[in-house]
């Protein structure tokens, strides 16, 4: 219990703290020390590779509670008038307010109604698709291109394409709206059982080609596809990707989420497993975005960059590819956007990025339930007297 005194030298209120306040405050103490650690960490995670440090990129995974974290903290020291405690975590929070925008878009602007946009705008669309397979493990062929086709995006990057049974993207094929043209590359080749990435474009495909890089760690291809496309007298290219998954399942959010570790007899086991896949696959991400974002900063032309990076913003992976370019959800998005439905809908890993050659017009991530992911889809304004 506390009990209120009056500090005549000081004319204001003190307190005098009951053993239960100090060792509380000592808690605390201790609590806002990891916590400080843990931001100051975070805050590098995009600046070390993860095949030099893994660790990093697991913190920033879980950026916002830390960040979060931090803030709350900082609020008990302001209540409890312990600068000493308050004005480091003050520092450190303001720090991040750089990095706020880039998991959350302060809208300030009021909005009356519907929108207008640009008819002449360039519509984009990325959406990992999951094989064609919803959460009921039934088809979504049919409901995924009624969906294209009442967007019409004039662009459209598929990741996790292809299917086991080749039927499916036949199927898609011919169900979205005619004017299509298609890009596609499979890890096993295309046309057979194997992840495929797809650029759909109503722009003429003047070049496409997919990027291989082989590496000691994963001696398998990544996946990404790219395509020359004719936009008014320009060439535009269109980088689709599909990086390296972390291969966390749901049963592994399930029990980190409900903090089974605690309890559960085999949890060492189970946490070196989950432990083991994010070291293993961040590793192999980082070296896939070592040479991928050199192909892209090397190309000529306006790049429009899709995909699902299997990695949050505040990341290598995010740092790399986004670097010389835009971020869509920065220049337009509002409020808090996620695409990946897991995780208590808390990561955004798919994005679209582009080139000063662009405007970004509008941000979207439509609600549908066809894939584990959301799509992204955005509109831009090509301005060719930029380049």
């Amino acid at each position: 219990m506390e009990r209120w005194v009056y500090d005549s030298d000081s004319g204001r209120p003190g307190r005098q703290r009951g053993l239960f306040v100090w060792l509380l405050d000592a808690a605390f103490a201790v609590v806002t020390a990891l916590v400080a650690l843990l931001l100051l960490f975070m805050y590098l995670a995009p600046y070390v590779s993860p095949d030099a440090s893994w660790v990093f990129s697991v913190l920033g995974l879980v950026a916002p509670v830390i960040y979060v974290s931090g803030l709350v903290l900082f609020l008990y020291w302001v209540i409890r008038w312990r600068w000493g405690y308050a004005s480091p975590m003050l520092v450190l929070l303001l720090l991040g307010v750089p990095k706020i925008s880039l998991y959350y878009k302060i809208d300030t602007l009021r909005h009356y109604g519907e929108p207008v946009y640009d008819r002449s705008a360039l519509k984009v669309m990325a959406y990992n698709v999951r094989m064609f397979y919803g959460d009921d493990g039934r088809s979504t062929v049919d409901s995924l291109a009624a969906f294209v086709n009442r967007y019409d995006p004039d662009i459209l990057c598929i990741e996790e394409f292809s299917d086991l049974a080749r039927g499916a993207t036949m199927r898609f094929d011919s169900l979205i709206a005619p004017g299509y043209r298609r890009a596609v590359y499979s890890r096993d080749g295309e046309g057979t059982a194997g992840v495929a990435l797809a650029v759909y474009s109503k722009l003429r495909i003047l070049a496409s080609g997919a990027v291989d890089c082989v590496n000691d760690v994963d001696t398998t291809r990544a996946t990404a596809v790219w395509a020359d496309l004719r936009l008014d007298r320009d060439t535009v290219r269109v980088f689709c990707n599909h990086l390296r998954s972390t291969h966390i399942k749901s049963s592994d959010s399930d029990y980190l989420m409900n903090y089974r570790f605690l309890t559960d007899t085999a949890s060492h086991e189970k946490l070196h497993s989950i432990l083991s896949r994010l070291r293993y696959n961040s590793i192999s991400r980082s070296h896939q975005v070592d040479s991928l974002s050199q192909l892209i900063a090397a190309t000529p032309h306006a790049r429009i960059v899709c995909g699902d990076f299997n990695d949050t913003p505040l990341s290598y992976t995010y740092r790399l590819m986004s670097r010389g370019l835009q971020d869509a959800f920065r220049e337009k998005g509002r409020g808090f956007s996620h695409t990946y439905r897991g995780f208590y809908n808390t990561f955004r890993i798919d994005y679209v990025l582009v080139s000063d050659d662009f405007e970004v017009l509008s941000y979207e991530v439509p609600s549908v339930e066809f894939s584990d992911h959301h799509p992204v889809f955005v509109r831009l304004k090509y301005n060719s007297q930029r380049q």
